[in-house]
């Protein structure tokens, strides 16, 4: 199933002409690498060439090759894109305002920092260099990544990339209720976009010299409450929008200010409710919707192909691969108890099958698989109820 996702339409990379291995021979690598524990394409290379000695296999150096040389950033994003063609109709997103969330993923770089792709992230693993990938998740059950975009600059365009997602969402035909946000789009070039085109939004806040004045002034008055401001960055672009200030029941007064431990969460958000119980009822409850996507970094990581080439594109297709096989799980959890490494245990075999055999044993298309597993859930369930009501 992998194979069929990652050959279709022409295939997700593209083998130069002429070239020794073809493009499944390839693929058979790179699948390999992000669902077994040799984890690498080197690894990956040579532990199907010891166990295949007679299967046709590509070195690591001839797939990183292929790679470098016959593909681009733009095409592998262009065919994620248009992959998500496929997913949404057996998603059934209703044609409701549905919520999503957008975030940065960062990816830490040990390497040398004047690399192709590089900029400087939050310090991780030693490192304060690394890759960068703007996303839009679903935030439906279970969720979806549905776009990503590759970050190179060294300032970030929060207006450009949040632009981009949002019409390429609207062209998908789906309807946006909220978007989700860390406190990193809390700026002017993020609500700004969000209200000309439209959009609902709920982040989290930063804390300046001029709000914490107004939770001052608010203190003094109300004492230690919720609270609710109308409010507008002092630059004239910006549009009116709502601050929302919850007490923190675990603040501790006896211990130093910091992220950790403020007196007040603070979210930013353009609804506006009936009253100002029911939106500070409402806003964090609705924010916790976004740590959907949190979950779904621990899972995509669980595809992650390790390498240190400095390729860029090579970099950002293995990201890719690890968010195509994100939306296949989350895909086959809306009908089957399935976790990851079961998953990924049933790819391997399938591909040591091949190996073997020089073709798999049965190729299917998505939807197709898609409908038979679902018909034989709903046989399942159908059979343990029969069960149950004849004890």
């Amino acid at each position: 199933m992998l194979s069929e996702l990652l050959r279709w339409n022409g295939g997700i990379i593209a083998v130069p002409n002429g070239a020794k291995y073809n493009l499944q021979e390839t693929l058979n690598v790179l699948a390999y690498a992000a669902t077994s524990t040799n984890n690498s394409p080197e690894a990956a290379a040579n532990e199907l060439r010891r166990t295949n000695p007679e299967a046709s296999v590509p070195s690591a150096d001839t797939v990183l090759g292929y790679i470098k040389s016959a593909n681009s950033v733009e095409g592998i994003l262009s065919y994620f894109r248009a992959l998500n063609s496929r997913f949404l109709p057996l998603l059934k997103i209703p044609d409701t305002p549905q919520d999503f969330a957008i975030d940065f993923h960062n990816e830490s770089y040990c390497g040398e920092k004047n690399a192709e792709g590089v900029r400087g992230i939050q310090p991780k693993n030693g490192t304060s260099w690394g890759y960068v990938y703007f996303t839009l998740d679903w935030l439906g059950s279970p969720a979806h990544t549905l776009d990503i975009v590759n970050v190179t600059g060294l300032n970030k365009d929060y207006a450009a990339l949040v632009r981009g997602v949002i019409l390429r969402l609207q062209a998908l035909k789906l309807r946006s209720g909220t978007i989700f946000a860390d406190r990193e789009f809390f700026n002017l070039a993020v609500i700004s976009t969000c209200s000309e085109l439209g959009v609902e939004f709920i982040m989290a806040a930063k804390a300046d010299k001029r709000i914490n004045k107004l939770l001052k002034r608010h203190k003094e008055e109300q004492g230690f409450e919720a609270a609710v401001f109308k409010y507008r960055f002092l630059d004239e672009r910006s549009p009116d929008f709502y601050l929302v200030a919850i007490p923190n029941r675990e603040y501790d007064p006896r211990k130093r200010a910091g992220p950790k431990n403020k007196e007040f969460l603070l979210f930013a958000t353009s609804i506006a409710f009936d009253s100002p119980e029911e939106f500070v009822k409402r806003v964090p409850q609705s924010y916790r919707a976004r740590w959907k996507i949190e979950t779904g970094y621990r899972v995509k990581k669980e595809f992650k192909i390790r390498t240190c080439t400095r390729s860029y594109v090579a970099r950002v297709l293995f990201f890719v691969v690890q968010c195509i096989m994100h939306n296949f799980l989350n895909l086959l959890k809306r009908v089957l108890r399935i976790t990851a490494r079961q998953l990924k245990t049933r790819i391997i075999e399938d591909l040591e099958r091949y190996l073997r055999r020089g073709r798999f044993r049965r190729q299917l298309s998505l939807r197709a698989l898609y409908e038979k597993i679902t018909r034989y859930d709903q046989q399942r369930a159908l059979e343990l109820w029969a069960r149950l009501a004849g004890t």
